[in-house]
């Protein structure tokens, strides 16, 4: 389970997140819906450590996020699926080294198994078979 409590983050003297709370229930489908600016990105990015928050708590099965050590973070990163809306993917990289960053930052996978949950990954979004290309080349029909 996640719990998010109380958090807050500014950025210089504009507060972006304010006193946010909610929990994630695990085996749930889980969303962040807001309007353009009110701080959804944010909140993604402090739950993953992309960002320090300047108050609150983030809590994995009770674990405190932002007070673990690197090694600890990674462990829980390892469990964690998160997509951004719009330019996430890297345009120098092919779909296959997009999808695999990942993988090769917070998993002890072998290539192999890295190649198999790459094909995974792009067979749920169409897009099977177009390892090579770049973000600019392929569209999903």
């Amino acid at each position: 389970m996640i719990e998010i409590k109380r958090i807050s983050k500014s950025f210089g003297d504009r507060l972006v997140v304010d006193d946010v709370s909610f929990t994630f229930e695990q085996g749930k489908t889980n969303l962040i819906i807001g309007e353009s600016g009110s701080g959804k990105t944010t909140i993604m990015k402090l739950m993953v450590g992309l960002h320090e928050i300047d108050k609150g708590e983030i809590l994995y099965d009770g674990l405190n996020f932002p007070t673990l050590e690197v090694k600890e973070k990674q462990e829980v990163r390892k469990k964690i699926g998160m997509l951004f809306q719009g330019g996430a993917l890297f345009d120098s990289q092919t779909l296959e080294q997009n999808v695999r960053f990942p993988l090769d930052m917070f998993t002890d996978m072998s290539p192999a198994e890295k190649i198999d949950c790459v094909n995974f990954c792009l067979e749920k979004v169409q897009l099977s078979g177009k390892n090579d290309l770049y973000r600019a080349n392929y569209r999903v029909e």
